[in-house]
């Protein structure tokens, strides 16, 4: 009568399209379940590094396998992703080879121990 236009059906999808989005979707749940068995495992920042280089890796697939266009934003932005991911795991690192600090409080201690067994005769 007087309604507003139906719209078109949506295309069908082939076998081989459904067979991808399939795959998508399969892999999708493991890269979540995958994160969130993993912040069990690191630190929340080391879970943030991850993450932004995950996305590092989504930007250069859709450069490298499905030619999507390569702007110089994303080009730059991936870059800084990589850069980031590579300083953070560096000072990581550099941090886990560094001597753990004695506490005030043991050090104290320790000098109060020192004091006693020298007060005592021999």
């Amino acid at each position: 009568p007087g309604g507003a236009p139906r719209p078109p059906p949506p295309p069908r999808l082939s076998t081989a399209d459904g067979m991808l989005l399939l795959a998508s979707c399969v892999n999708a749940v493991a890269i979540s379940w995958a994160g969130i068995n993993a912040q069990a495992y690191v630190t929340a920042t080391t879970f943030m590094v991850l993450a932004n280089l995950n996305k590092f890796v989504v930007v250069a697939f859709g450069i490298a396998v499905l030619h999507e266009a390569s702007s110089w934003q994303a080009v730059v932005g991936c870059g800084t992703s990589l850069l980031g991911g590579a300083a953070y795991a560096r000072a990581r690192s550099n941090l886990a080879s560094r001597p753990t600090p004695v506490k005030c409080s043991e050090a104290e201690a320790d000098d109060e121990d020192d004091e006693k067994a020298s007060l005592q005769p021999a």
